[in-house]
């Protein structure tokens, strides 16, 4: 990769920040550069982040702007790094439900904006809740982009877009959770939230499509697409339904499939494991070590001493969504740009010694969750990471009296 048109990009980038308006940087650009690829444009981000010149926040806020002055000028639009057309194939699957997406907005969802806006009433504004609710199904996309695809960026040391990209998810989340919830307090429709909304979903497909699919390509291996085959239906789909080969079952088939003719199709390693895991107070083997932590409620997860993931369970009844690409993740990056500050300080106090443990809780429709974390040491006090466990716990709430064995 040429540094010296890296620093060149990196210099409009910097323009466009300082005020400068799109159209003369575009003119610019176009003369010094014609065409380039969508990895030295996130080159040039992540220069701008790691020399202090300018902060995630401040390039998200960018991203839509310096989108439309790159343009069709990012060479991967023309196809010089085609995602996968094999139907089933997590990457064709994520195109699709792009398409549906699109499909999405132009039809049910426009109506009932056009319905509400041209007679406005409970009627209509019950009609524009309902596809508000359908649309926030989008953040099973989001959050599949997010735990499958992002860690593998992060591996290759590509770590700013897919914080950009996170952090632009949570504001279209929010924008979404804001408009329903004032509809269904209030009756009250906000008109320029919901013309924010749509706005940023269109941009964000183009940026999924043109450079994080890209990207993409460059970074992940066979192996590494058939593990987010493997981890997708946990998180699940949205907007890809009665599209030919994006189907549920159309992915489950291209993961059987190819797991199969590679020997991958399931994970031995926990199966050829049979001796005894010894501990001070007992023992067992891997089998009842396994289903012993996915039976107790809730999720835990555990964080080493070295700040990356080390092993979270995997019960029926997953509070937050993970997968296993997260095993070996920094602890930092599996956390959305708003909290990862608060993240970073509770880790910090852990390891200082300050604290032994925090805890969170926040409500979630009728479901109440408590989050806790707690310090591990060993006997002699040297901090060996931190486990984290979350549960619902809305009918522990609601207990009284006694129950006794």
């Amino acid at each position: 990769m040429d540094d010296t048109k890296i620093l060149k990009l990196k210099e409009i980038i910097e323009r466009l920040h300082n005020g400068e308006e799109a159209s003369a940087v575009r003119g610019d650009f176009e003369a010094e550069f014609g065409t380039v690829a969508a990895e030295e444009l996130a080159a040039a981000e992540r220069k701008l982040m790691e020399s202090g010149a300018i902060t995630v926040d401040q390039v998200m806020k960018l991203c839509d702007v310096h989108a439309a002055v790159f343009g069709d000028s990012i060479d991967a639009i023309h196809g010089s790094q085609k995602v996968d057309e094999s139907p089933g194939h997590p990457a064709f699957v994520f195109i699709k439900e792009n398409e549906g997406l699109t499909a999405f907005l132009d039809g049910p969802f426009a109506k009932a904006v056009a319905d509400y806006r041209s007679k406005p009433g409970s009627a209509t504004i019950g009609a524009l809740l309902v596809a508000l609710k359908d649309l926030s199904k989008l953040d099973r996309h989001y959050s599949r982009k997010e735990n499958l695809f992002f860690p593998y960026m992060e591996k290759a040391g590509i770590t700013a877009p897919p914080k950009v990209m996170w952090g632009v998810d949570d504001e279209i989340r929010a924008l979404w959770k804001l408009l329903i919830s004032t509809i269904e307090e209030s009756q009250t429709v906000l008109e320029a939230e919901l013309a924010q909304l749509e706005e940023q979903v269109r941009s964000m497909i183009h940026k999924e499509n043109n450079i994080l699919m890209p990207m993409l390509e460059g970074v992940m291996d066979k192996d590494s697409w058939l593990a987010v085959a493997r981890d997708s239906a946990d998180i699940g789909y949205a907007f890809n339904g009665g599209i030919e080969g994006a189907s549920p079952s159309d992915a489950t088939s291209w993961y059987r499939w190819n797991a199969t003719i590679s020997g991958k199709l399931d994970d031995q390693a926990l199966k050829a494991a049979d001796g005894e895991i010894r501990l001070p107070s007992g023992h067992m083997n891997v089998e009842e070590l396994t289903w012993m932590l996915n039976s107790l409620p809730g999720d835990i997860t555990f964080v080493g001493a070295d700040d990356r993931v080390r092993y979270f369970s995997e019960g029926k009844d997953r509070i937050f969504p993970r997968t296993r690409t997260i095993v070996g993740r920094e602890v930092a990056h599996c956390h959305p740009p708003k909290s990862l500050a608060a993240v970073e300080a509770l880790v910090a106090d852990f390891k200082a010694g300050r604290k032994e443990s925090e805890s969170f809780w926040l409500q979630r429709g009728d479901k109440f969750i408590l989050i806790r974390y707690f310090a591990v040491r060993n006997d002699k006090g040297d901090y060996l990471g931190v486990v984290e466990s979350s549960e619902e716990i809305s009918a522990l709430r609601a207990l009284e009296g006694e129950k006794r064995l």
